[in-house]
Formats: C-alpha cells, sequence, structure tokens
C-alpha cells in the first residue's frame, strides 16, 4: 500500500468536506440574513433564530476541519514500526490513520478511519507494534501491521 496516496486521499477528504462547511455556512447565513425592509412574521424570527444556530455549528465544524488540515500538512507519514502519530494501524477490525480524525473511507478496497491523539482508542493503542494486543470498548484488538 502507497501511505502516501492514502495520506492524499485524507487531504482531499478534508479539503471537500472543508469546501462543503463553507457551502453549510453561506447557505445559513443567508437564512438569518432577513431583508428587514420586508413584512416579518414570528416564523420568519424562528427561521432566523435556527439559521444562526446553524450558522455557528457549521462555522465551528469548518474551524476543526482546517485545523485537522493544518495538522494533517504536519503530520511525519514516514514508515513506522509502533502505534504513533503518522502511523497507519492495521488490526482485524478496523484499519486507524493516527493523528486525524476522519470519517470512514475507502482507499484501495479497504476501510480506514482517522482517530485522533487524544482518543480514548488511541491511548490504549499507543506504542504498541505489530502482533500486540489492545482493548477498547469491550473491544480486543490485534495489530497485524503498522506502516
Amino acid at each position: 500500500m502507497n501511505k502516501n496516496a492514502l495520506f492524499q486521499e485524507l487531504r482531499e477528504l478534508k479539503i471537500q468536506m472543508i469546501l462543503e462547511l463553507k457551502e453549510n455556512v453561506r447557505t445559513a447565513h443567508d437564512t438569518v440574513d432577513i431583508d428587514e425592509s420586508e413584512t416579518i412574521d414570528p416564523e420568519d424570527l424562528s427561521h432566523q433564530f435556527e439559521g444562526g444556530e446553524m450558522e455557528k455549528l457549521f462555522k465551528e465544524q469548518l474551524k476543526r476541519a482546517e485545523e485537522d488540515l493544518l495538522a494533517l500538512k504536519g503530520l511525519d507519514i514516514a514508515i513506522k514500526d509502533h502505534a504513533v502519530p503518522g502511523s497507519v494501524v492495521f488490526t482485524e477490525n478496523f484499519n486507524f490513520i493516527i493523528g486525524i480524525p476522519a470519517l470512514p473511507f475507502q482507499f484501495e478496497n479497504t476501510q480506514f478511519v482517522g482517530i485522533s491523539t487524544e482518543s480514548a482508542i488511541f491511548q490504549e493503542m499507543k506504542g504498541k507494534r505489530s502482533g500486540e494486543m489492545f482493548s477498547h470498548a469491550s473491544n480486543i484488538y490485534t495489530i497485524s501491521k503498522i506502516i
């Protein structure tokens, strides 16, 4: 497996997510931006409030996604032999990209999920090597390979 291509795919997914979140912020902002010269009924005000809450939520998600992309660019993705930021950990159940949270995605017919170094599961696998086991949420994982 080409680790650089895997991380490039993750970067592209993060960039796509950022673009979608920016569009969501614009759409939510348009809901909030009511022309006050027009007649405003209570329903308009309700939609304005909901739009404001959605805009705030999307802005927070956008900020996190932009921070993740920046952190991803700074990750050392050289080949690793233990579970550390920048490594890819393969187990019988899941394949983890360490260092950046990401929703599950397919790459070369294999599913991956990105996890943060702050996540509870990373704390369990941190420093482990191929052949070692760790547990999380009542599940036991055996590491088959790390790159």
